[in-house]
């Protein structure tokens, strides 16, 4: 009977060890510990094995609700961040946010418990789910009467969101570019010849725009694809004169995927290297790319759109570290004068198709981008900075019909570093500041110079070897919402190629870039100074809205050498206006 008492008591002492730790189980402990005092001793065996399966039982439970409270708590850092994003954004959705940022303030309240935890899981994550689709909602309807959300297709849990617009453009340039609606700053033409004494002016419709995004969720990873298009594509030799075939072009292509802090791209997308006016975005309203009707933007804008790779690590709310691995291109253009023996097919001489162009020229490895860029606040006003590095590879070959003994490769990995700030100075007044420097990155300052040249130091057998150029560019813009319909923008900015010289042993002429006697094309400065508008005439967020903009802009370039009694520049005016009709 003794025995019965002294496990009796032992029994009690364990069940309320327990119940101290997990309130839960203490009536099951008890009942437990109850029946052991009327059963044979020769059964406390089984007894205890039935304790022991109720205690792994329970922590088999703790163990799932660690578990539930891990993925809780990668919900809630995104949703931090949609929260974070949507503020950067300049929603003014003040009731949003609070009851956003009051049900995060639970989450981290309730996290420390398993009891409040499981409240909030039935509860509050379902609230700040809406209140973020509400502040995206309130967003993308500001300014309007109606608070209607874009038309969407709805299929299964994910939508598809068609948009572009209707476009059509006039414009006007002093003298005869004759490159279409974007401007080819790097052959604006001279006064003194045919082109340079005549203007033009056109109707267009090429920049009319389609697009769609398509957007679904797996769990806790979020899935986005966006795909657009214009009509800037070939444009044939007789388009303007019976029908203006203007050709669909690829634009964007891309699929995002974002869980936790991590986020991966793949497909076509704006360079890593395109400056953005917040955060490490792929959205054209993130990425800075003026707000120009000129489809070639503005000299100096270091800009791609090409195929890429890309990961972006969200170290915090504010901060990201994206690394990218895009499609390359050697690229020298049709400027640059090559040694005689050299086989000009090696590198891209700005033809679309063929060798010295396009698939034809040879690559070594794809461009490398890493940018980290960091937005703060400066009371209520929003700031943004950024920096990014580039590695390019050149590689070109002396065939052994050249140097007689054997084949020889010649490898160099041009390089570049990027710096920009998006700074709201006063509220509705945003500064946009950028530049870029590097040796053998020229094709990223929208192709107006080149990477590379080519010499042959030495006799006429020896190796080719590739020198790269130095270029660099930069940027200065203001921008100012004048109005709740209107926005204003001035841009000054310039674009620099350095000379590389050297002798053709075959023939003992001066070859490379920029050197004496080299065709005015070999450009040393390009300048623009820009004047645009943008004017909301209407809009409604289920119908879109009428869009009027306007662009004026004085380009100058000089070249390194230009003919003795010739001009020394060449410089055109050019003027735009634009109706549009942008979809909802």
């Amino acid at each position: 009977m003794a025995s019965r008492f002294v496990f009796f008591f032992l029994v009690l002492g364990i069940a309320a060890q327990f119940a101290a730790a997990q309130s839960n189980p203490l009536a099951a402990v008890a009942d437990t510990a109850a029946r052991a005092a009327s059963i044979p001793a020769d059964d406390v065996r089984g007894m205890l094995n039935e304790v022991r399966t109720l205690i792994r039982s329970q922590a088999e439970q703790l163990e799932s609700q660690r578990k539930q409270i891990e993925r809780q708590q990668i919900e809630i850092e995104e949703l931090r961040r949609d929260v974070a994003s949507a503020r950067r954004d300049g929603g003014s959705i003040t009731e949003q946010e609070l009851e956003a940022a009051s049900t995060v303030a639970l989450l981290n309240s309730g996290a420390s418990s398993l009891k409040a935890t499981s409240s909030v899981e039935t509860a509050t994550l379902p609230a700040i789910r809406s209140a973020v689709v509400a502040m995206k909602r309130a967003q993308q309807s500001a300014g309007n009467d109606s608070g209607d959300a874009p038309l969407s297709i709805r299929f299964g849990r994910g939508s598809l969101t068609p948009g572009g617009w209707v476009d059509f453009t006039a414009y006007y340039r002093s003298t005869d570019v004759g490159s279409g609606l974007g401007t080819n700053f790097a052959s604006i033409p001279f006064d003194d010849t045919v082109q340079g004494g005549l203007s033009e002016a056109r109707f267009t419709a090429q920049s009319s725009r389609i697009s769609v995004r398509a957007d679904e969720n797996f769990g806790a990873t979020r899935v986005f694809g966006y795909a657009e298009a214009d009509f800037n594509g070939y444009f044939p030799p007789n388009g303007y004169v019976s029908t203006n075939s203007d050709t669909m072009r690829l634009r964007v292509y891309f699929t995002d995927l974002s869980r936790g802090r991590w986020e991966l791209l793949g497909g076509q997308s704006w360079s890593l290297l395109t400056p953005n006016r917040a955060g490490v975005s792929p959205f054209l309203s993130e990425i800075y790319n003026t707000m120009h009707l000129d489809t070639n933007y503005q000299v100096g804008l270091t800009f791609a759109r090409q195929a890429q790779l890309r990961a972006v690590y969200h170290i915090s709310n504010y901060i990201a570290l994206g690394l990218s691995a895009e499609n390359p291109q050697q690229f020298s253009g049709n400027a640059v004068t090559f040694p005689a023996l050299f086989d000009a097919a090696q590198t891209d001489l700005g033809s679309s198709t063929g060798a010295g162009g396009g698939t034809a020229t040879p690559t070594l490895h794809p461009d490398f981008i890493a940018k980290l860029s960091a937005d703060a606040g400066w009371g209520d006003r929003n700031w943004h900075f950024e920096a990014a590095g580039l590695l390019t590879p050149i590689a070109i070959l002396t065939p052994a019909s050249v140097t007689k003994t054997g084949s020889a490769k010649d490898f160099h990995e041009g390089s570049g570093i990027s710096v920009a700030a998006n700074l709201e100075v006063v509220k509705g007044l945003h500064v946009i500041l950028a530049g870029f420097w590097s040796d053998g990155g020229g094709r990223y300052i929208g192709g107006l110079g080149p990477a590379f040249v080519v010499a042959q130091p030495g006799s006429s057998t020896s190796p080719f070897v590739a020198r790269l150029v130095h270029s660099g560019s930069g940027i200065a813009a203001a921008e100012w919402q004048a109005s709740k319909s209107t926005v204003l923008s001035l841009t000054y900015s310039g674009a620099y190629f350095g000379r590389a010289i050297s002798t053709d042993p075959s023939t003992g002429s001066f070859v490379g870039y920029g050197f004496a006697g080299s065709a005015n094309s070999n450009n040393r400065s390009l300048q623009e100074g820009t004047f645009a508008s943008l004017t909301t005439l209407w809009r409604h967020p289920s119908y879109g809205s009428v869009q009027m903009i306007t662009q004026s802009s004085y380009v100058t370039r000089a070249p390194w050498y230009v003919a003795p009694k010739s001009a020394g520049t060449a410089h055109v005016f050019e003027g735009y206006a634009n109706l549009r009709y942008v979809l909802p």
